[in-house]
């Protein structure tokens, strides 16, 4: 009878979130790009390796990135800007202090758009220690 319960309980359970993650699974679009990052980086205060990732919009403000075997991912929050017409390719920008690099923009070629990616904790605390980044561009794969 115990565990006739526990199935029961599992089951609504489970009949009680499926909604939800389905609405969450369609939210997020197909990939904008894929790109190949050589160096470990932070996005969004979250430490992912090198390696291939696809960049993905879930809404304006939102951007998901997340390696190709989907194992490690971020949700980074953005400021959209117009680069107007000095876009030359879909490419990813990242500040690097010392050998700490941190995902500082996303650029789209077909949109003409400049997302500004929202710096964590951790980049704050360098750039108030009057460091300054260099920046390193990586291009989307073709």
């Amino acid at each position: 009878m115990k565990s006739r319960m526990i199935r029961l309980t599992v089951l609504v359970v489970a009949i009680a979130f499926l909604p939800a993650l389905l609405y969450a699974q369609s939210l997020i679009k197909t990939p904008l790009f894929r790109v190949d990052v050589p160096f470990p980086f932070m996005a969004a205060g979250v430490h992912l390796p090198a390696g291939p990732y696809l960049v993905s919009h879930v809404d304006p403000y939102l951007i998901l990135i997340e390696t190709e075997d989907r194992k490690a991912r971020a949700l980074v929050r953005v400021e959209i800007g117009n680069a107007g017409s000095s876009v030359a390719g879909t490419k990813l920008v990242f500040n690097k202090y010392g050998d700490q690099y941190f995902m500082a923009q996303v650029w789209t070629e077909p949109d003409r758009e400049v997302h500004h990616c929202t710096k964590c904790r951790a980049e704050k605390l360098l750039e108030a220690q009057s460091r300054r980044p260099e920046q390193t561009v990586v291009l989307a794969r073709r």
